[in-house]
């Protein structure tokens, strides 16, 4: 089934041809297209501009007559293939979406059983123009679903309820079979290519890419007799032959982007795993529905609470942040709530796309980082990145503490940023601006890509008021590293200066009055700090640094704390601080909103807390997809998890075949040797570095 405004379901009469040929080529009429136009990115945030809707740019190319008929002529290259377009009206129209969906992608129950849904047909004056048919789940069927709790949740992992790709992949190609005549390829080699490829767009996973030129290979253009100008009696040309490309292109580009993609988006909730890396899960969206309802009922009871359609609309007018998304994340057997700051929302009555809540917030992460810089003791045992490890690792390894016994002890909070009292955090972001005001300098930096192309990027740099160095002088340090090694520097000539005091309103006003929107209705976050803002990592840190200050005193001396946002390892010669430190933090911090997750501490001696055995690992320490050596403190990749299994890549069934390619991303297109040769040196060095 298709989406209601899908030209093929507005448009379902034979007067309706011409128009449908304006969406499929577009360029032939001289319209926006993807080959020839510039994406606006006042008006979308995408690579590629959503040609859904078009209604607006058809009326201004071809306006009305006083008949109130559009004037429009078909181009000679698209007479041939007017009645094919015809017969792909009719056969969307007698295609039976949700039968072939419950044939190829049926229900599965939690054992894994198929079950049959009922299959309820509307009129046949309104199977065209909206739903072709609806399926519904019985009432038992309702029940089975919705009683899916995810903390109660007793399978291996919520994937295990994904449809599986192979008939996802046979749904769609049976669809695209069914409703696209024969007659568009010309012969059954160019459909089984075209088929093909829709096999490998489906199978791909996160960050992976196909081009046009890769599905028209194996394909003959010349076998097609619709692309051939009328009346042609002689020899191809090369730039007739081109000419039939270009039109071919657009043929191929506008079933992909109209057709198959809005046929997996009407049908399945895709979304990538927090275990399983890179690949992609197609849930069906009564089953992700019934699974997803409950955990989302549990977020608006514990972390937010609803506002008012008016008093949300009053908020949003009279401030820049916008509002956030929320969706949820299947981890395991729970759902983890991921909020997208990063995407530009369209403000009320508006044409154009608004700020970034995140971009909003640039000048006061800037702030955060001069003050990072200026007083790096502020954030405790903080860590940025797992790059950093090494470093405090290897400076610990170079006292004489280290040729000691040493006890390592790993907590991990749980939930960390949405469990931060609001309250508690917005009293201490008032102490950390250290000036009154703040100059903002932009530079843009340049550098080439192994790609062949070129990396342009601007950054943003707080500095003091009295502070009178040039932009050279500045640069002497920065570009020395090894990281900015072939990179030009530009200076920017804006400059601007900022208020420290409206810099933590705007802060205040995030933390306390982040609005998220959830269907129609718009909620506040009550309890945390927004998840996924450029913000939430360094407050978190600034956080726990102060928690370390307050209740972890007592680890001084021979030990070595690392914290990566919510990780927790201790490194110490002291048994007793070791199980002091898992001791304090398994008895919970209500003021500082912390609860260990019980099941993920780790030691490598014995101990015991409030009766129960903390997990005990001996030989290499995991901690953050790293392993360390408790003897000698060298430092690897982690390959195995604390239960046997290899880590975030997974085992083939009833196998110990680990799953790489979950892990991987291949790049399809021209360059795929110089891709490969970069991967494989890019992780070559970080085997070094490590």
């Amino acid at each position: 089934m298709l989406i209601a405004v899908d030209v093929l379901n507005r448009f379902p009469k034979p007067d309706d041809i011409t128009h449908i040929m304006m969406y499929m080529f577009p360029r032939q009429f001289g319209l926006h297209n993807v080959f020839t136009s510039t994406v606006d990115r006042q008006k979308t945030a995408q690579s590629f501009q959503d040609y859904t809707l078009r209604e607006e740019e058809i009326a201004q190319k071809f306006p009305k007559n006083a008949d109130g008929c559009r004037a429009v002529h078909i181009p000679k290259r698209l007479r041939g293939v007017k009645h094919l377009v015809e017969q792909l009206q009719v056969l969307h129209g007698r295609c039976s979406y949700a039968e072939m969906l419950q044939h190829y992608c049926p229900l599965q129950d939690l054992e894994g059983k198929k079950v049959s849904g009922q299959v309820v047909h509307e009129s046949r004056a309104t199977q065209v123009r909206s739903t072709p048919a609806v399926l519904r789940l019985t009432r038992k069927q309702k029940k089975r679903y919705s009683d899916i709790q995810m903390s109660e949740f007793k399978g291996d992992s919520i994937v295990d309820l994904a449809t599986p790709i192979s008939n996802i992949s046979a749904f769609c190609q049976a669809v695209l079979s069914k409703t696209i005549p024969n007659g568009f390829w010309g012969g059954d080699r160019n459909k089984k290519c075209f088929l093909k490829s829709v096999h490998h767009f489906i199978h791909l996973r996160r960050f992976e890419t196909m081009c046009l030129h890769e599905v028209m290979q194996g394909m003959k253009v010349l076998d097609i007799a619709w692309l051939a100008p009328p009346g042609l009696n002689q020899k191809c040309s090369r730039s007739d032959k081109e000419k039939r490309i270009e039109v071919f292109y657009e043929f191929l580009y506008y079933l992909f982007d109209s057709l198959l993609i809005p046929l997996l988006r009407s049908n399945f909730y895709i979304t990538e795993s927090s275990t399983h890396k890179y690949r992609l899960f197609f849930f069906r969206h009564d089953v992700w529905r019934y699974i997803a309802e409950p955990a989302m009922a549990s977020l608006k009871v514990k972390m937010f609470e609803e506002v008012l359609l008016d008093d949300a609309r009053q908020i949003l007018a009279s401030r820049r942040l916008g509002f956030a998304q929320v969706r949820l994340l299947p981890k395991q057997t729970n759902m983890r709530p991921i909020m997208n700051l990063r995407r530009r929302t369209l403000p009320p009555g508006k044409k154009l796309l608004g700020p970034s809540i995140n971009s909003v917030l640039s000048p006061v992460s800037t702030m955060l980082k001069f003050e990072k810089s200026l007083h790096p003791s502020r954030l405790g045992s903080a860590l940025f990145s797992v790059g950093d490890i090494y470093p405090r690792i290897k400076a610990f390894k170079a006292s004489p503490a280290s040729s000691s016994t040493l006890y390592f002890a790993k907590v991990d909070v749980e939930a960390a940023f949405d469990t931060i009292p609001q309250q508690a955090i917005l009293n201490l972001i008032q102490k950390l601006p250290s000036q009154r005001w703040y100059r903002m300098l932009k530079h843009a930096e340049v550098k080439p890509l192994d790609t062949g192309k070129i990396s342009k990027r601007w950054h943003t740099t707080a500095r003091s008021m009295d502070d009178a160095s040039t932009f050279h002088e500045v640069l002497g340090a920065v570009a020395a590293t090894a990281a900015k090694k072939n990179t030009i520097f530009i200076d920017g000539a804006a400059q601007r200066v900022c208020d420290a005091r409206e810099l933590l309103a705007l802060m205040t006003e995030h933390v306390q009055q982040n609005l998220v929107r959830i269907g129609k209705k718009f909620y506040r976050q009550k309890e945390g700090i927004p998840q996924g803002s450029v913000l939430s990592s360094m407050l978190c840190n600034y956080f726990y640094a102060d928690l370390e200050r307050t209740r972890l005193g007592f680890l001084n001396g021979d030990t070595l704390l690392l914290r990566l946002i919510d990780d927790f390892l201790l490194i110490t010669t002291d048994r007793s601080k070791a199980a002091r430190f898992v001791t304090v933090m398994h008895g919970g911090l209500p003021e500082y909103g912390v609860n260990v997750s019980t099941g993920k501490s780790l030691v490598n001696f014995d101990l015991v807390i409030d009766g129960a055995a903390v997990p005990r690992v001996d030989g290499r320490f995991p901690y953050c997809g790293l392993s360390i050596d408790t003897t000698t403190l060298e430092v690897g990749k982690q390959r195995e998890s604390t239960s046997g299994t290899v880590c975030q890549i997974g085992m083939l069934p009833d196998t110990n075949i680990p799953v790489i390619f979950n892990a991987l991303s291949v790049e399809y297109g021209k360059c795929q040797g110089q891709n490969f040769k970069r991967k494989v040196l890019s992780m070559y060095c970080m085997l070094l570095i490590l």
